[in-house]
């Protein structure tokens, strides 16, 4: 008997999970999407840490990935006067077994997405998921919209929402889960190495530079070093309306202002993080809000045939740089999980069994990666004081010196998703 998985969300983790899937010969996927095909994908540039590029590399995407980003290991931390505090192991092949990546989101995308395409994954594309039926026969009606407003109908034994942060599918698994404005703003933007002349040298890049009022990343993304992508994540108390992020978005001129309100000579940050600010052409300048997923009692429905994973479930702030790691090892997780209960001969049991244990190791990694995400956005916050962040840097450099350049990251950059499909084997579920 072949299962049909329906993946709604053709981004960075739906793509992922399909390419896992593909190779089991009872397993056929389908992607929706409610772009256009060949959309560019919103965002800037994104980190990929040791355990996202593990993930990657079983799909055997490394290669093209490497051709086109920038891996490095150390990543320098300093002060708003461009002085090292101290470095920390983003990556090590030494240690992790990979280095860590920085790369444009939406290289990413395509990449998984024409791997999807050259496997042979079917691909719908302009069709927007408007709602779901669970049906008496075990399997599961999607209702989507067409671009021309014409409904459509399909049906597939699972259905997984890797939909982002809006999901349609949460919303079905949770009813009332609408994100929530977490009063923070992410600035973005990018420029050539060129552009900045003399205002790099002797400074070690990627590094991030903290300040006493604000946080700013500076850091290569591509493979020559040429592109140089920086932002910063800062503290924004006003709500807004949909429309009016979008509006900020726009402004490129606005966005450029909040930059140069915080990060100036006066504020004591150095030429290069002022310099980045001024320099960039106003079309590279993105701002986001961010958004993250409350908590939920449940990432799957009560039949188990309707899952969320990757922002659906769990859309966090980006201050541990994780957020796309840990949608790519929900990825894994889940298509280990499906490919068991497959070779369990689908039993109804056996497929709960299954999805209570993926749900419950992912919540265990979700904790670990939340409190690493929270260190992190305490070391970027503003400290409001010279004393408090005299303070925060003397702390952070002792911090450094006693456990390593490793930061107690390893727990998290070491993880692969193999051990648990190691647990699914070895255990009676």
């Amino acid at each position: 008997m072949t299962l049909h998985v329906a993946i709604i969300g053709a981004g960075i983790a739906g793509p992922t999970l399909a390419l896992h899937l593909q190779s089991h010969p009872s397993i056929t996927t389908t992607i929706y999407e409610a772009r256009p095909h060949g959309s560019i994908e919103e965002g800037q540039h994104i980190s990929l840490a040791p355990n996202a590029l593990r993930v990657l590399s079983h799909i055997g995407v490394s290669a093209k990935l490497n051709a086109i980003g920038n891996s490095y290991e150390e990543l320098g931390l300093r002060n708003a006067a461009a002085s090292k505090i101290a470095e920390f192991d983003n990556g090590s092949v030494d240690r992790y077994g990979f280095t860590a990546m920085r790369i444009h989101r939406r290289h990413v995308a395509r990449v998984l997405v024409e791997e999807c395409e050259q496997r042979g994954v079917r691909m719908r594309w302009g069709v927007k998921l408007k709602g779901l039926v669970e049906r008496e026969d075990g399997r599961v009606e999607m209702r989507f919209a067409e671009a021309d407003g014409k409904g459509v109908k399909e049906v597939a034994d699972l259905v997984v929402g890797a939909d982002g942060l809006h999901s349609v599918v949460r919303e079905y698994v949770n009813p009332g889960s609408e994100s929530v404005f977490e009063h923070m703003l992410g600035v973005t933007g990018y420029l050539q190495r060129s552009e900045l002349g003399a205002l790099v040298e002797g400074v070690q890049l990627p590094s991030h530079f903290i300040g006493k009022n604000g946080f700013m990343a500076i850091m290569p993304s591509d493979v020559a070093g040429e592109e140089i992508g920086f932002f910063s994540t800062m503290e924004f108390p006003q709500e807004r309306t949909r429309g009016e992020w979008r509006a900020l978005y726009d402004d490129k001129e606005q966005i450029r202002q909040i930059l140069k309100d915080r990060f100036n000579a006066a504020e004591g940050w150095c030429d290069l993080v002022s310099g980045v600010c001024e320099v960039s052409k106003a079309q590279t300048l993105c701002s986001w809000p961010f958004f993250i997923a409350p908590p939920m009692p449940r990432w799957r429905s009560s039949s188990d045939r309707v899952i969320i994973l990757g922002d659906a479930a769990h859309a966090m702030i980006p201050t541990g740089g994780l957020g796309a790691s840990l949608a790519l090892e929900d990825a894994e997780c889940l298509s280990q999980t499906i490919r068991s209960w497959t070779d369990a001969k689908l039993d109804r049991q056996a497929l709960h069994s299954r999805m209570e244990k993926w749900e419950a190791h992912r919540r265990e990694r979700l904790a670990l990666v939340q409190d690493f995400t929270n260190k992190n956005r305490w070391m970027r916050a503003a400290g409001g004081t010279w004393a408090f962040q005299y303070l925060k840097e003397w702390f952070m450099w002792a911090f450094f010196k006693f456990v390593g350049s490793g930061g107690q990251a390893d727990p998290i950059y070491r993880y692969d998703a193999k051990i648990f499909a190691q647990s699914l084997s070895d255990s009676q579920v």
